[in-house]
């Protein structure tokens, strides 16, 4: 059993007023069913709180996380010994999912499947910390899923915001930088244009628009949008509330915008040979797509690092490639007998 949502306390204070009732009296007993519940009223406090203070929920979950986790661990050293026999499974299926196949608390658990008979304490142990290992690198993976995601929202945000400068800055001095272009006889702005005369700034001024960059951008972000939408159907998703590729597509918006803006740059300073010209306010456009398109380019790595990221997270949809190994492991397990 996985602590793996906002959900996991109710069922773990389910399962532990369940085997508070089989298990027997006693001071251990008292212990384990307070320290259980101390975790518990943690976890389930963490969880209010994230949902009215969303602002502080990533740090509020890992901690509902957490607490869910060591609660859970208590209650499989709780638990009566026909119960723990029926926990085993699940038990070492988590441990598989998350431990490497020679860590000796993963073989000491998978030996424990195979071999538990009676109440061997020790054995039971074993496998308790076993799980408990298990759970702090699933911590440790949601924590380092988060902290991606943030950053990626994060650049995504930086980028909206330069985007919006650039805007604006275009909109109010429209003629200092114009995306304009002279090919013969002409001027060709992305909005507007006009016969061209001897004067360049002077027809750069008459032809150029304040909306020459919004037009441009919006042509570069629509044109990323469509690329990220043909790209989600590679991203897998993740067991965790942290939406990596969401962040990935918000991430190429802006990305496409810019790009679009800066591929018409080097153009019309003629660093593209062969393209230094454009005839119509429809090429200019056209190209304006193909740069926003192109911002995979440099996405892409980003896109490789999130998948990484998600890969590492078990569960599941991206369980631990142990296959390989899995002879290996097994032997080791049984050569410690």
């Amino acid at each position: 059993m996985g602590a793996a949502d906002l959900g996991a306390h109710r069922r773990v204070g389910a399962l532990l007023d369940y085997e508070e009732g089989r298990a027997g009296e006693g001071p251990q007993t008292t212990e384990l069913v307070h320290g259980a519940t101390t975790h518990l009223d943690k976890a389930k406090d963490a969880v209010d709180k994230a949902r009215r203070w969303w602002w502080l929920r990533g740090g509020l979950v890992d901690s509902a996380l957490a607490n869910a986790n060591i609660a859970h661990t208590l209650i499989i050293r709780l638990a009566p010994v026909d119960d723990f026999r029926g926990m085993l499974p699940d038990l070492v299926a988590l441990v598989e999912e998350n431990l490497p196949v020679r860590d000796k608390r993963r073989c000491t658990a998978e030996k424990a499947l195979k071999v538990w008979k009676n109440d061997d304490v020790a054995l039971r142990n074993a496998v308790v910390d076993a799980v408990r290992a298990a759970y702090r690198i699933q911590e440790r993976e949601v924590v380092r899923v988060r902290s991606f995601a943030r950053i990626v929202y994060g650049w995504a945000a930086g980028l909206l915001g330069l985007g919006f400068a650039i805007a604006v800055l275009g909109a109010l001095n429209d003629d200092v930088v114009p995306l304009c272009f002279r090919p013969a006889g002409m001027t060709v702005c992305p909005t507007s244009g006009g016969p061209s005369t001897t004067s360049v700034y002077a027809d750069y001024h008459a032809a150029s628009m304040p909306a020459d960059y919004l037009v441009v951008e919006l042509a570069g972000l629509v044109s990323a949008a469509v690329t990220a939408a043909a790209t989600l159907r590679q991203i897998r998703g993740s067991t965790t509330a942290y939406n990596v590729p969401l962040a990935l597509a918000i991430l190429k918006l802006p990305t496409g915008a810019l790009t679009a803006v800066l591929g018409l740059l080097l153009m019309r300073g003629q660093f593209v040979p062969g393209l230094t010209a454009l005839d119509t306010s429809g090429q200019i456009i056209a190209w304006a797509v193909v740069f926003g398109a192109a911002q995979q380019l440099f996405t892409r790595f980003v896109d490789e690092r999130g998948n990484a990221v998600m890969q590492a997270v078990s569960g599941p949809e991206n369980p631990r490639p142990a296959t390989p190994h899995r002879a290996a492991g097994s032997s080791h397990a049984e050569d410690s007998d």
